[in-house]
């Protein structure tokens, strides 16, 4: 029996309605994640030992400053780290986007454009620190008053908190990437950050803690060398420069995390034009999901502009990233 023909409004729903993949579960997603970050520094090996090295110059500093007695020495050494815990952070978050988009990593661009951010990321930061640090520092207090009436280890809040603390911290670890990569006010970032995470917690957390089991047979035994430093001032420098290693991967991890599940930002936002210019020029940043040249695949927009209201999605039902993770 010869069917009758579609209509055109069933035609144009044939057409609009993606076709269903297979929902990978959360841990093979984390584990693609994680795959696809250690691609993205296989790219520019030498440009990331380049970045690495050099942020890893302040601590290493506060390291030798940190030997010497005296007040002076002390206070020097005390904040020579910062230098690498945030234009560190911010320089390697722009390398990796700038990898991703298919360019090398030069530190004569990124130095600039991490100097430039820095007031944005320092807003976003203190709003993190605050709502992470505000909550955990009254919990540690209060387990440890409790701990020491039991007789437990000192370590034993710590221990408690451990959990609590790592699925915290990933619904805000997305905040950076928010306020650098796409330009969004501090307060927006955080709040994109935790919507972000909130349905996938734990493939996120499963990622984050997948990047860094990665590097664990080198950073493990550096670590516990680290321990047996006396002074505060060094071991603080040591682990700085420890974490700057680290940073690549889980960076580029989290990278592709962002880039498959954040918002596209409103129509009315724009960079200040002097950042506009410089990134027009370096082509660092995007904020629409690129193709990937250099890829076996390309990224296709996961959302169609006309599913989208300032950012926000209409339809999540049949939507599903590259990784099978269904929005």
């Amino acid at each position: 029996m010869v069917k009758p023909p579609l209509s055109v409004a069933e035609l144009a729903e044939a057409e609009a309605t993606p076709a269903r993949r297979p929902v990978a579960p959360w841990w093979k997603q984390a584990m693609l994640y994680v795959l696809a970050g250690l691609r993205i520094c296989r790219r520019d090996i030498a440009g990331i030992i380049t970045l690495v090295g050099l942020f890893s110059l302040p601590s290493l500093a506060a390291v030798v400053v940190g030997s010497y007695p005296g007040t002076l020495a002390y206070w020097i050494g005390t904040a020579l780290p910062w230098i690498t815990i945030t234009l560190g952070n911010i320089s390697m978050v722009l390398a990796i986007e700038a990898l991703d988009a298919g360019q090398p990593i030069v530190p004569a661009q990124i130095l600039p454009a991490a100097i430039r951010w820095f007031p944005r990321y320092i807003v976003t930061n203190g709003i993190t620190t605050f709502l992470f640090w505000g909550i955990f520092t009254p919990l540690q207090w209060l387990l440890g008053q409790e701990t020491i009436r039991l007789n437990w280890p000192p370590y034993a809040p710590l221990l408690l908190l451990i959990i609590p603390m790592l699925i915290w911290h990933v619904h805000l670890v997305f905040a950076t990437y928010a306020a650098i990569v796409d330009n969004h006010p501090g307060l927006r970032s955080v709040i994109i950050s935790i919507s972000m995470t909130r349905r996938r917690w734990l493939m996120v957390v499963a990622a984050f803690v997948g990047s860094v089991l990665v590097e664990a047979p080198v950073v493990g035994p550096l670590y516990l060398l680290i321990m047996h430093v006396t002074n505060p001032v060094v071991a603080t420098g040591f682990t700085w420069m420890l974490v700057m290693f680290m940073r690549p991967l889980f960076i580029a991890t989290l990278h592709e995390i962002y880039e498959d599940f954040r918002p596209l930002p409103p129509p009315h936002l724009q960079l200040p034009l002097p950042l506009m210019r410089f990134f027009s020029r370096q082509n660092i940043l995007k904020f629409r999901p690129r193709s990937r040249s250099s890829g076996k695949e390309a990224r296709q927009p996961l959302v169609p502009a006309g599913e989208r209201v300032h950012g926000h999605l209409i339809q999540l039902t049949t939507l599903v990233s590259r990784y099978g993770r269904r929005l």
